[in-house]
């Protein structure tokens, strides 16, 4: 438990946004369960971001998300809110989970408050006793509905640790490529997941 406190103290203090073209992402996501519901309300300081979102489990392997989030970000001296609602599916092909996320979302406080529209396709499996550990691989487009165009791809990789029955770790690699040519965006970044109830305590979603 003593190691596990260490890395939560370690990400809390969160190391600054670096270059434009690299950049130190931490988040902590605080987790917790109601009967078919499960809340996340994630906290980023980089981006000085959070709020909270609210998966509903359905029929068929599929799940309802609804949220609101919000950013500062300082460079453009804006504030963003972003509701959003998203549909899930995921399939399981022996040891492998393949999920696939569309998620639609306003940005309020951006330009002219676009509509976008994002899926994101991921591949996730678990190793190791009691599935403790996992590699996963992602890839997710983003199109712009008010100006009917895509507008940036991300591409992810990591893997991850259940610390203890309430904590888990992942670690993970992210290239953002803009469209119109413009520099990509790489990301070394963690998610520490911190489960208020203890089924909630899992990996990458």
């Amino acid at each position: 438990m003593r190691s596990a406190a260490l890395l939560f103290c370690l990400f809390i203090l969160a190391v600054p946004a670096g270059a434009q073209d690299f950049q130190i992402w931490n988040e902590v996501d605080l987790t917790a369960s109601w009967r078919n519901v499960d809340f996340i309300a994630p906290f980023n300081p980089q981006l000085a971001a959070t709020g909270i979102t609210a998966d509903f489990h359905l029929p068929w392997r599929l799940t309802l998300t609804g949220g609101y989030l919000f950013a500062d970000l300082p460079q453009r001296s804006l504030l963003v809110h972003l509701p959003l609602v998203a549909v899930s599916t995921s399939l399981r092909f022996g040891r492998f989970t393949v999920a696939d996320r569309n998620r639609f979302e306003k940005l309020i406080g951006y330009g002219t408050a676009p509509v976008r529209y994002r899926n994101r396709f991921m591949v996730d499996r678990p190793f190791g006793a009691h599935d403790r550990w996992h590699l996963f691989v992602a890839d997710e487009v983003f199109f712009d509905l008010s100006n009917t165009t895509w507008n940036q791809n991300r591409f992810q990789a990591g893997g991850g640790a259940r610390l203890n029955r309430l904590l888990f770790l992942d670690g993970y690699y992210l290239q953002r490529n803009p469209s119109g040519g413009a520099s990509p965006t790489r990301v070394l970044g963690t998610t520490l997941r911190v489960a208020l109830t203890p089924k909630q305590a899992g990996g990458q979603r």
